[in-house]
């Protein structure tokens, strides 16, 4: 039973290297860079689907895969699969 979860995942409060990136996005913004377009780098997305795995897990629910993959957009996607369908229901809430 999968459930995917797509773009920007947000597990809590900035940290100092969430605060870089965001300056260093403004700043390619301002010179004309669309950085919906930009790739993110293998350890990126692996933080991405680690936040998206944590929320899940903090409501209880511990899913069997959670492979990542990445997406045209530069955003990421993860795709939980739970053994049950309460499961599924229960983090299709808490990560909308």
């Amino acid at each position: 039973m999968p459930v995917s979860v797509g773009g920007d995942l947000d597990a809590g409060t900035a940290s100092d290297v969430d605060a870089e990136e965001q300056l260093l996005a403004d700043v390619l913004e301002s010179v004309g860079y669309d950085v919906g377009k930009l790739s993110l780098n293998v350890r990126a997305e692996q933080v991405l689907a680690d936040r998206a795995k944590a929320v899940v897990i903090a409501i209880g629910i511990e899913p069997s895969n959670w492979p990542h993959y990445p997406l045209g957009n530069g955003g990421v996607e993860v795709r939980f699969q739970f053994s049950r369908e309460e499961d599924q229901v229960n983090a299709k809430l808490a990560l909308a």
